[in-house]
This record gives structure tokens, sequence and C-alpha cells, in this order.
């Protein structure tokens, strides 16, 4: 009899505490932005640097994963619910390591942005990075890379970085952490 009657108890505890926790109000919504943000602008990005194509690419490499992503829609920065505004700040092509000879074996790019985040309805920065950087190397000609998967050629580690830095964007705007 006592142990049906601690069975109860505790099975009395268990539904209260799921209640309380069903009727909480937590939600999921997948993203850390205010509720009231549902568009993002994306802006061309400035170009700090010499070579001409970077800041559109970049530009362009944002613009895709976001629509990709599809929890904000993209749109005019007149009626967005945020801006991002980015900035290519360095965009370096280097010697990676040489062989025994000091003949180069691979090279290194190297991308360096500045971007923020605006709530244009609270008037606000959401957040600010102002040296986001990405790299990857590639084999110098008639040189191998690394292993599968790596870039093969300079345009390949171009694009390679331009992904990380769109996936970096995209997880410093929507992720909960």
């Amino acid at each position: 009899m006592i142990r049906a009657t601690n069975k109860t108890k505790l099975m009395g505890w268990v539904l209260a505490g799921l209640a309380g926790w069903a009727g909480c109000g937590y939600s999921f919504s997948g993203t850390s932005l205010p509720a009231y943000i549902e568009s993002i602008a994306i802006p061309t990005f400035r170009n700090d640097t010499l070579d001409a194509t970077i800041a559109s690419e970049v530009t362009r490499g944002v613009t895709e994963r976001f629509v990709q992503d599809n929890r904000l829609k993209i749109g005019r920065e007149a009626s967005a619910g945020a801006v991002l505004e980015g900035r290519v700040v360095a965009y370096e092509r280097n010697v990676y390591n040489y062989n025994a000879s000091q003949v180069p074996e691979s090279y290194i790019i190297v991308v360096r942005v500045s971007v923020v985040l605006k709530d244009r309805v609270k008037n606000r920065d959401l957040w600010k990075d102002e040296a986001l950087t990405s790299t990857a190397t590639f084999p110098a000609e008639g040189q191998q890379a690394a292993g599968a998967g790596t870039p093969q050629s300079e345009e390949e580690a171009r694009d390679a970085v331009v992904k990380n830095l769109a996936q970096d964007i995209l997880a410093k705007t929507l992720e909960q952490w």
C-alpha cells in the first residue's frame, strides 16, 4: 500500500512537472534574432582590397547561403528587418610552404571581412565582427593537393574561403549560442 502511494505521488510530480514545462511558453524558433526580424538585406560588400572581384564574390556567397538556409527572406534595404553590411578588408595570396629547394609547394588564400548586422526596427547593432577571417590552401602548379576534398587551384581555394565566410556569417546571425 505504501508503494502505491509513493508511486502515485511520483506520478503526480512528474505530471505536474510536464504540465508546467509544456505551459512555460518555451519555443524553439531556430534563430537568436528577435521575432520581428523576418527579412534581411545584404548590400554589396565594400572592397578595400586590390582584387577587383572579391567583394562581389563574398556578397554573392553570403546571399546564396542565406537563401539556402531559408530562415530569413532576402529583402530590400528599405523594407528589411535587418541589414548585413560588410567590407572586404584584406585579400592575400601567399606561399604556404616550400620544398627543400625553396620552391613553393603550396599557397594560402586569406580573406578578412568586417561585418555588422543592424536591426533596422530598433536601430541597433545585433552583432559585429571587424576581423572575420577564412583561409584555404592550394598546391603550387605541378604539385598535388594534400587530400581529397582540398582545393586543387586558386579558384577552388577562393570558393572555399567564400563558402566558409558565408557559413560563419550565417551562424553568427542565426545560431542560438
